[in-house]
């Protein structure tokens, strides 16, 4: 059985507190601090991924049992979502209202579809820009942990154990160089959503698994994960960067910090006080609906932001927060509810053991 560790589940809830901050909260709260929560994401689904895939290696079901169990979880909601928002704009294409109802960009939303059927979002928009896939542009980040999702557990299965770390860090290593190439000669948009540009995250997430899956390993850099348990603000000061220097080495600099954390949470190495508030009810619901949270709460956002009550930066900013939380947190609990704990049901069909 896969140990379950109470404390990532709530670094999974500041992740999307995170995301939801940054895209409800803008323009005051625009920037990397909040938006650095998808780089928290992706170090720590290449974390528990590769520590999933590590722990059953040795199974004959070893590739139908992770991609089933991963096709339950992500394919329901992510389609249903998609097909819907699909849908609606060829409605209001056919019938020409996308510009009266506020979505002008509908036709590229219906046009390129088949970049969000085959998880290819990213790739879109790192040439042709968010407004390729209006509406659901958040889809990005998804797109990339889908296609980790597809190609690594063939690749820990191929590779030799002794030999995963070196590809762990020669991954990461080759996507920050060819962010740092790419950022000056192609642009912003291909730094950022290119996934060859984006595995550093869940590559590094990656080689803290292999790490804790490893004695010696575990061993060599057990100061490194004490140190940063200790020091666990430290990790914070490090999203105060601006985009420009994370589009270079910032965003790689991150994910290790990141890991460190999330090791640590995971170790028991934190102090009992600040290990505590990750354990908290309130992270640990965001935690569990945090797909779904992450998926609604973007269009939920960009029709909010609309409202102006006070024409107050600060306060507006605020009052489209906890509207965009609440209406999110209670939209991902009706999804559980009637759409995604009735697919994942099946995954008693494929259980660890």
């Amino acid at each position: 059985m896969i140990e379950r560790h109470e404390a990532l589940d709530g670094v999974r809830g500041l992740a999307v507190l995170m995301v939801l901050l940054y895209h409800a909260g803008q323009p005051a709260l625009a920037g990397l601090l909040f938006q650095s929560g998808v780089d928290l994401f992706f170090v720590l689904s290449g974390f528990l991924i590769t520590t999933i895939l590590l722990a059953t290696r040795e199974r004959s079901d070893y590739l139908r049992l992770f991609y089933s169990r991963r096709a339950v979880r992500i394919f329901p909601l992510y389609y249903l979502v998609l097909a819907v928002f699909v849908a609606t704009a060829a409605v209001m294409v056919h019938f020409g209202v996308q510009n009266e109802l506020g979505f002008p960009e509908a036709q590229n939303l219906v046009d390129n579809q088949w970049w969000g059927w085959l998880y290819q979002v990213n790739n879109l928009e790192a040439f042709r820009g968010e407004s390729a896939f209006a509406g659901l542009a958040h889809l990005w980040s998804l797109s990339i942990e889908e296609q980790f999702y597809l190609l690594w557990p063939l690749l820990v299965l191929a590779a030799p154990r002794r030999h995963l770390f070196r590809i762990c860090l020669g991954v990461a290593l080759f996507s920050a160089v060819l962010r740092c190439i790419g950022f000056p000669l192609i642009g912003r948009d291909f730094a950022y959503y290119f996934t060859l540009c984006r595995i550093d995250a869940l590559a590094i997430g990656a080689a803290g698994a292999v790490v804790l899956a490893s004695d010696d390993l575990q061993e060599r850099f057990r100061p490194a994960i004490a140190w940063v348990g200790r020091r666990w603000w430290a990790v914070f000061l490090l999203i105060l960067m601006p985009e420009t220097a994370a589009l270079y080495i910032g965003i790689t600099v991150l994910a290790v910090g990141y890991l460190g954390f999330i090791l640590a949470a995971r170790n028991g190495v934190l102090a009992e006080r600040p290990t505590r508030w990750l354990r908290s009810r309130f992270l640990f619901q965001l935690g569990k609906y945090s797909y779904a949270i992450y998926v609604f709460s973007v269009p939920i956002a960009q029709n909010i932001e609309r409202l102006d009550p006070t024409n107050i930066p600060l306060f507006d900013a605020v009052f489209q927060i906890l509207l965009t939380g609440f209406l999110s947190y209670g939209l991902a609990r009706i999804s559980w509810t009637v759409w995604e704990s009735r697919w994942l049901r099946l995954k008693n069909r494929f259980v660890y053991s």
